[in-house]
């Protein structure tokens, strides 16, 4: 069997080695005569949604069916979203790859029991999924009920200090950094000032298009 191997640490695993990961996870598969096709390893340094490049080429890889099974050490080595990331194991069963979890016999879909497993877990991230969100919707209708604002707060830009800025010859790009909002917060309020954001300057005073 064509075995993948990922491995993975980050800046969080204090003293941690990639390698510690391979070492058992070569030895897993000479012990079963199971041919490595390659291994996908990566450090990625901080938290949060990261992107892992070589995940993904190995995910692109299984797609084309370059093996045939992925070896991991642990299920959290492969995903970090826990159970909600429980997808990409169902990818790997409909494009025929097997997955199996080093530490986790329970997740070894090359067995019956794997199988079995594979939908009761999407099932329990289905219902995690559905409780976030309703926790979510709650949580904003408190806030609603309690008349909180929900959203970005609007920026306060006077209108006056845009057209004099305008006048002295500063951009639309000028303007917004002087009075920190977008540019196109800038031409809106020029327009509904009856000032075209396009007007010609003639000697650094701009010739206003006033509203009929």
């Amino acid at each position: 069997m064509r075995v993948a191997i990922y491995a993975r640490v980050s800046t969080d695993d204090k003293g941690q080695d990639v390698e510690n990961q391979l070492i058992q996870l070569r030895e897993y598969c000479r012990l079963r005569g199971h041919e490595v096709y390659r291994e996908y390893a990566e450090n990625i340094t901080g938290t949060g949604k990261k992107k892992r490049p070589m995940f993904e080429e190995m995910m692109q890889d299984a797609r084309r069916r370059k093996f045939d099974m992925i070896l991991v050490w642990s299920y959290d080595r492969f995903s970090r979203a826990g159970l909600k990331d429980i997808h990409f194991i169902n990818d790997l069963n409909e494009w025929g790859v097997k997955f199996v979890s080093y530490q986790e016999s329970f997740l070894d879909t090359t067995t019956e029991m794997g199988e079995l497993l594979l939908p009761i877990f999407a099932w329990i991230a289905k219902q995690e999924a559905r409780k976030i969100s309703e926790r979510t919707k709650a949580g904003l209708q408190r806030a609603r009920n309690e008349g909180k604002s929900l959203g970005r707060p609007k920026v306060e830009i006077d209108s006056l200090s845009i057209i004099k800025l305008r006048e002295e010859g500063k951009s639309l790009s000028e303007i917004s950094k002087i009075l920190n909002c977008s540019k196109e917060t800038v031409r809106r309020r020029l327009i509904s000032e009856g000032i075209s954001s396009n007007s010609e300057m003639k000697q650094g005073v701009m010739e206003p298009q006033f509203k009929s």
